[in-house]
């Protein structure tokens, strides 16, 4: 009897081995494909996001650093170890914890991801070969310190870009206060890490204020950035009681009349107190930081008076030749669709050396899609933008702008809501999604069928699809 009890324990633990084996990926077995320095890479994060490759696409998921490769449609571990479980810091391909890696990408023929280190409390910079042999420390970012009257950092979905040597991203750092007198502060930061020392700069400083950046585009020779913040900055709980109890807001209705005084007035402040942006233009070779554009943002406010927005005058969608290419927007009513929407779009280049602005597109019921293969970029396939200009019965002439002629083409038309979220893009070939409310299905396609609006022959890689 005891024989048998032994004999099926041995065999549920190799069928549970087997089972386990088959639900990991692989270790690395294909190849992955390099690119220039001269290329812009965004590097994946664990959520929901990757990096589109030639060959495939990195991606952060499980605990592991993934490569999936476009023609056996598999997933592989960044690792080239035989028998490896890919669940220790032996394994290249493996990150502890949630939220533990991100910036996954490959950037001039080697692959790099931000790890944390609880242990050290920093991230590491970390370069690996292509087949995640020769994993090494490029440098530490120090996360901080959280106790009270210090200031910690982390990297949660923040975005990443490789680009002139570099990776760029955002730090996102908390204060924590002291004393009651203190309030507890959330800011960012934009660094950059060089990909040969290691040196980190400091694009813009650190300040003990509620302060976002955002990464609005990057080329091979610069990024812009967007910062911007409060006028003034908030009261403290203290400060506010003080100026209460003295009658300083007796006349706004909104504090008056909360039921808790002062979240009514935190509720009023960042509804009304002005912003102001700064666009900045960081150049990667010189490390240095100027600025492109100042001002404060404008409000948008519904039908009941409410602040709905801030929004800058105009947007940065892309940097071509070290020209941007920015866009002024207009919304109102789209009166066949019963909402709100954008209704002019002009598109303009901006020579920064000449400091001269050349109108390149003046839409009237149309608008540039969103559609770059990498997120800080509405220009595709080296020169080109997309837009549509709506027709009546909910129909659309797609269009396609070339930056490099200066000439636009007629594509087709075809219903407004046609598939065009592009999300990545090879030489020849486009990785774009439709969604609906529960997940993103991903598809790939020739550029050419896309430009003709032939979505027949995508192919479907359910393996990438993105749930919600």
């Amino acid at each position: 009897m005891k024989k048998v009890i032994i004999i099926g324990i041995l065999a549920l633990c190799v069928l549970g081995y087997i089972i386990y084996s088959y639900s990991q990926p692989a270790s690395l077995s294909v190849d992955i494909a390099g690119t220039s320095t001269d290329a812009v890479v965004q590097g994946a994060n664990d959520s929901l996001t990757f990096s589109a490759g030639e060959t495939g696409v990195l991606r952060i998921k499980d605990g592991n650093l993934l490569f999936f490769d476009y023609k056996s449609r598999k997933d592989y571990v960044i690792c080239s170890r035989a028998n490896c479980r890919h669940n220790d810091d032996s394994c290249s391909g493996w990150y502890e914890g949630y939220r533990g890696a991100l910036g996954l990408a490959e950037y001039g023929e080697k692959l790099y991801c931000l790890i944390s280190n609880s242990e050290k409390n920093v991230y590491e910079l970390v370069q690996m070969n292509l087949d995640g042999n020769h994993r090494k420390v490029i440098t530490e970012i120090d996360r901080g310190d959280g106790a009270p009257g210090k200031w910690e950092a982390d990297l949660n979905l923040s975005s990443t870009y490789y680009a002139g040597h570099k990776v760029i991203t955002i730090l996102n750092w908390h204060y924590n206060p002291a004393g009651s007198d203190e309030e507890d502060i959330q800011t960012q930061q934009c660094i950059a890490v060089d990909l040969q020392s290691g040196e980190i700069t400091e694009v813009t400083p650190r300040q003990k204020e509620p302060v976002q950046c955002i990464i609005e585009a990057v080329s091979k020779n610069h990024s812009a950035i967007e910062v911007c913040g409060y006028q003034e900055q908030p009261l403290t709980q203290r400060e506010f009681y003080e100026q209460y109890e003295q009658g300083a807001f007796a006349k706004n209705d909104r504090i008056m009349k909360a039921k808790d005084p002062y979240e009514g007035y935190q509720d009023w402040y960042f509804d009304e107190t002005p912003q102001w942006y700064r666009y900045l233009l960081f150049d990667l070779k010189q490390e240095d930081t100027s600025i492109i554009k100042k001002g404060f943002l404008k409000k948008v406010r519904n039908e009941d008076g409410e602040v709905r927005a801030f929004v800058p005058l105009f947007y940065i969608s892309g940097l071509y030749e070290d020209d941007l290419i920015t866009e002024e927007i207009e919304e109102g009513l789209i009166e066949d669709e019963g909402v709100i929407g954008t209704v002019k779009n002009r598109v303009y280049r901006w020579d920064l050396k000449k400091n001269q602005k050349e109108l390149l597109l003046d839409l009237e019921n149309g608008y540039v899609f969103d559609a770059g293969g990498v997120d800080v970029s509405s220009i595709i396939d080296g020169d080109t933008l997309l837009f549509y200009k709506r027709k009546p019965n909910g129909k659309a002439d797609y269009y396609r702008y070339s930056l490099k002629t200066g000439k636009e083409e007629l594509l087709y038309e075809a219903e407004r809501n046609v598939p065009y979220r592009i999300v990545g893009e090879t030489k020849r070939s486009f990785l774009y999604y439709t969604a609906d409310d529960t997940k993103k299905s991903m598809y790939m396609m020739d550029k050419e069928d896309y430009f003709k609006g032939d979505f027949e022959g995508s192919v479907r890689l359910k393996e990438l699809d993105e749930y919600f």
